[in-house]
């Protein structure tokens, strides 16, 4: 990714922020306008909430990019980033039924590089959230170019999303072995023979049943702490999406009940390695979920990110970095 490319993805950010800007101004002054109804200049303050929060991370994506995407070229890995934890973490908002706690962070950026965390809820008769699916999938790569297949499987995932009811019914439609198969076929049709591929991890949370169910494309297995407060691995993992347009994606099903906790993670996490050439690995991960369980999600991911910094000592971060954590609030 050449210089200009990235002052040009820059100057894209830069135009949105202006014109989320430019609504937010608009919403703000009609909410003021005592002319009209009550009800009406609720709505419109609403609506400047909405485009103050959008310009908000659109700026801070702007931050992200030029500070953190410093690109260089490695002899051994290709192109490469360097960027530091910051001190102060942007959660990913995600849309999640009121019985399970998350917390989401993809750094250095949200919106740039090959990281991306989705979620959304389906509900049953009258209303009531009964699933949330959530999907966390890495492109291989660490350049700025990484973007264009990133925003695509977001792009098919989003349409296939609104394309679904949201009835129970729709909860084996929107399952994660199809959700996976999707993502595997449309993937290969337009990248195919141009090595890009993306690791993939598709969870259905069934609060009726108290389970969640997963299909794992090559993605690093995800850990779970049950009643025991162990972290155990999930290792059902399966071939990387983009290879085999026809290959069999399977689900597995895991009991999730109260307390229980789910973290999922991009393997920029466990590749963070200190200037001895060691690196932080999955053992880093599950110490530090064993050690904090007992806390909100917002603070596990701290705590985490806290550690790979020391551990780091002052060397950045190298690849993008991706984690979510889960816990169920029920019985």
């Amino acid at each position: 990714m050449t210089e200009e490319e990235k002052e040009q993805i820059l100057k894209v950010l830069s135009g949105a922020a202006q014109r989320e800007t430019g609504a937010f101004n608009f919403y703000s002054r009609k909410g003021e306008d005592l002319s009209l109804p009550r009800s009406v200049r609720g709505l419109l303050s609403r609506l400047a909430e909405e485009e103050r929060r959008h310009r908000r991370l659109l700026l801070g994506e702007y931050m992200s990019v030029k500070k953190g995407w410093n690109e260089s070229e490695d002899r051994e890995r290709g192109k490469t980033i360097s960027f530091s934890v910051p001190e102060k973490l942007e959660l990913t908002p995600l849309e999640v039924s009121s019985d399970l706690e998350t917390a989401a962070v993809s750094l250095p950026s949200r919106l740039v590089g090959g990281d991306n965390v989705l979620s959304f809820v389906l509900r049953g008769p009258g209303g009531k959230e009964t699933i949330t699916v959530l999907r966390l999938y890495d492109v291989m790569g660490h350049s700025l170019e990484t973007t264009e297949i990133n925003g695509m499987a977001a792009r098919i995932i989003g349409e296939y999303g609104e394309m679904s009811g949201s009835s129970h019914v729709e909860a084996e439609r929107m399952s994660p072995k199809r959700i996976v198969d999707l993502l595997n076929k449309n993937i290969y049709e337009a990248y195919g023979g141009e090595g890009m591929f993306l690791t993939m991890i598709c969870v259905l949370f069934d609060l009726e049943k108290g389970s969640f169910t997963y299909t794992c494309a090559g993605h690093e297995p995800p850990f779970v702490i049950l009643d025991d407060g162990k972290a155990a691995s999930l290792l059902n993992t399966q071939l990387i999406a983009g290879i085999d347009p026809e290959y069999p994606y399977r689900e597995h099903e895991v009991p999730f009940g109260g307390g229980d906790l789910l973290c999922v993670f991009s393997d920029g996490i466990i590749e963070a390695k200190n200037d001895e050439g060691d690196y932080f690995g999955r053992e880093g991960v599950k110490r530090m979920l064993e050690e904090n369980a007992g806390r909100s999600p917002r603070q596990i991911i701290e705590a985490v990110l806290e550690d790979v910094d020391r551990f780091l000592g002052g060397r950045p971060l190298e690849d993008e970095v991706s984690i979510v954590v889960v816990k169920s609030k029920g019985e």
